[in-house]
């Protein structure tokens, strides 16, 4: 069984179980597939990909959610292609997770388990982009978002629904998990665990010959690696920025307007008074009367409240009817009734009695129509420039929707388009390294990189009814690598590192044997025939390993060194054909967690987890064969065809 953990830890996901809680999200499989709306190749029809019980997934669906997985993923590693991605198992993944979501679905219909439009509704008036500027649900910013995502309301509200009831099922299935004290004390003990030993360093560079290679073999090889140097899809976009300032000399209120507005708001215009309070809150009336009378005696409203163990509390300048809303009626009308610089009387509400000073009163005259004439033009103009502003993006977007091209709104509305270079998903340009788009493009790469170069320009909004940009992608520029003629300084330096790393290994795995057969590291390094760099010392615990792996910062080596034995050497390429590794370890030693509960513990809970994961998973197999799963090979195999550019 330890041995089984040694092999566990050397991997990757053992560097990630090690320190990580592994997370239950079951009820996310479909979630990320609705959330770009770009189609950059497969198939569009309505042919059946796979069949899970009463439900069809299409085909059309499947290429879409590869799509957007393929979007969301690329906006993480900008150097991935949709091949790259189809041939890592990203295509297999999306299938497999809508797969499991169809089924989870159709087993809890099958057996009586339902959510309702009510609570697909909250699920969806929660997501912030379907939200107004007040957080509340927004049906316009609704609608525009499903637009932007290419999905409709249907596809929106079937995603939810199989979510909530994979949320219902799922739950509990690996709730409750039991781990044998056997099994943790030895994977707990593995934290514990050090290492200690050598890495020596052959590099390339020692083994590169001082002349230039002949151009055919400089060919071949950017041939047989031309997927190094591919760069990643670029795109050119045109935008056109406008704010709502262009509606500032254009939009005024009419004098019937100003008026109807300062009639609406008399209330706010007429005299008002607003008192300077300051007030201490007691649980009794006669504790009210006697801090009242301590006040009145002379003693400021802040000595008798410390005299009893409590404090003032200012309240500052309010009006009646705010002291009202926030303290009570009763307590206002004592506090707006008794005069300045006196106490009021003791008054009630619902946090106790409250003692009020009045520490001054100003009196507010009401105001005319000419004195809050300005005051009142401002408001109106204001609301009037973003309605104006809202209006103008609608309408914007229903012309883009009706066939106008950015070139006739920005000639219609005098906008001005400008046109950004082929750039990456993440706004560098390839071809000029000290290029740097504009702040706004921020915003508006997400949108560019999610449509067709056919599809209708856009309406970005980059500052909130303020500012936005219409746009639009002229161009896209598939990924490829470069002509040879451009790079070929580049590719003559690989090619060198490249042949070099060759010879750089035979010499590792000679230094490598040589340890293995009792050899110490320094004579063998000594006797490769070569002048190489002295080796270093290291030594680490697993622990670190783990820490280090979290941060995505362990070093290849010393991620070896802890999957060999005692007393033994490997050699390790190093990244991109800079030379080659040899890692020994020279000691081992073990840990022991009896005695450490805290990690017992902590071990058993990741336990409980992974257990719990892995009954979930079992869960949704039987749920899969309980409901039937019929898959199209045939189908498949023609999108994913088409997905790779295969015919």
């Amino acid at each position: 069984m330890i041995s089984f953990f040694r092999r566990i830890f050397a991997s990757k996901l053992g560097l990630f179980l090690t320190f990580c809680f592994v997370g239950l999200i079951a009820f996310a499989f479909a979630t990320a597939d609705v959330s770009s709306s770009g189609t950059f190749g497969g198939v569009t029809g309505s042919g059946t990909a796979a069949k899970i019980g009463d439900s069809e997934l299409s085909s059309a669906e499947l290429n879409q959610s590869v799509n957007n997985a393929f979007r969301n993923e690329q906006r993480q590693n900008t150097a991935l292609d949709l091949k790259s991605f189809v041939n890592g198992g990203g295509f297999d993944s999306v299938l497999n997770r809508l797969i499991n979501s169809f089924a989870i679905s159709d087993f809890g219909t099958k057996y009586g388990m339902t959510a309702g439009k009510r609570l697909v509704d909250g699920e969806i008036a929660s997501i912030s982009s379907f939200q107004g500027a007040d957080g509340q649900f927004s049906e316009e910013n609704f609608r525009r978002a499903l637009q932007q995502q290419g999905i409709n309301e249907t596809q929106l509200r079937d995603d939810f629904t199989r979510n909530l009831l994979a949320d219902q099922l799922l739950t509990a299935a690996g709730f409750g998990t039991a781990v044998p004290q056997n099994l943790v004390t030895p994977y707990a003990s593995l934290l514990l665990e050090s290492r200690e030993g050598q890495i020596a360093t052959i590099p390339s560079v020692a083994f590169i010959e001082n002349e230039t290679p002949a151009k055919a073999a400089v060919a071949a090889f950017y041939a047989k690696n031309a997927s190094r140097y591919t760069i990643p899809e670029r795109r050119t976009i045109r935008y056109a920025l406008f704010e709502k300032s262009r509606f500032n000399d254009k939009i005024k209120p009419t004098e019937k307007e100003i008026a109807g507005n300062y009639n609406l708001n008399k209330a706010r215009y007429s005299a008002s008074e607003t008192r300077n309070l300051e007030q201490v809150i007691v649980p009794t009336e006669a504790a009210a009367k006697a801090l009242a009378d301590n006040v009145n005696k002379g003693s400021s409203i802040a000595q008798a409240a410390q005299s009893v163990g409590l404090s003032a509390a200012e309240i500052g300048s309010v009006s009646k009817v705010d002291f009202a809303n926030s303290a009570s009626q009763a307590v206002a009308d004592a506090a707006f009734t008794a005069s300045s610089g006196s106490v009021a009387e003791p008054a009630q509400s619902a946090l106790g009695w409250h003692i009020v000073m009045i520490k001054d009163v100003t009196q507010i005259p009401a105001r005319t129509l000419e004195q809050v004439r300005t005051e009142i033009v401002n408001e109106l103009t204001r609301e009037k420039i973003e309605e104006a502003m809202a209006e103008f993006t609608v309408r914007l977007e229903d012309e883009f929707a009706d066939g106008a091209t950015l070139s006739d709104i920005a000639k219609a509305e005098e906008l001005k388009i400008e046109a950004t270079p082929a750039l990456l998903a993440n706004g560098q340009n390839p071809n000029d390294q000290n290029y740097r788009p504009i702040p706004e493009m921020q915003l508006i790469l997400p949108v560019a990189f999610a449509v067709d170069e056919d599809s209708d320009p856009q309406i970005v909004e980059i500052i909130p009814g303020q500012q936005y940009a219409a746009i639009d992608v002229s161009e896209i520029t598939e990924s490829a690598p470069p002509p040879l003629e451009q790079i070929e300084q580049l590719v003559t330096r690989d090619y060198m590192l490249d042949q070099g790393s060759k010879k750089a290994k035979a010499v590792a795995d000679k230094i490598a044997e040589a340890v293995g057969s009792g050899t110490s590291l320094s004579k063998a390094i000594a006797d490769a025939g070569v002048e190489l760099p002295r080796p270093e010392r290291i030594s680490s615990t697993r622990a670190d390993l783990a820490r280090q792996s979290q941060q995505g910062q362990v070093p290849a080596p010393l991620s070896l060194m802890f999957s060999m034995a005692q007393g033994t050497a490997k050699s390790l390429a190093a990244p991109r054909d800079q030379g080659w590794f040899v890692v020994v370890l020279d000691k081992l030693n073990r840990g022991d967690a009896s005695k450490r509960d805290d990690l017992l513990n902590a071990t058993r809970t990741q336990f409980k987890q992974v257990f719990g994961a892995e009954y979930t998973q079992q869960f949704i197999n039987a749920m899969k064969a309980d409901v039937g799963v019929e898959r199209n090979d045939s189908t498949l195999t023609a999108l994913k065809n088409q997905l790779l550019g295969s015919n």
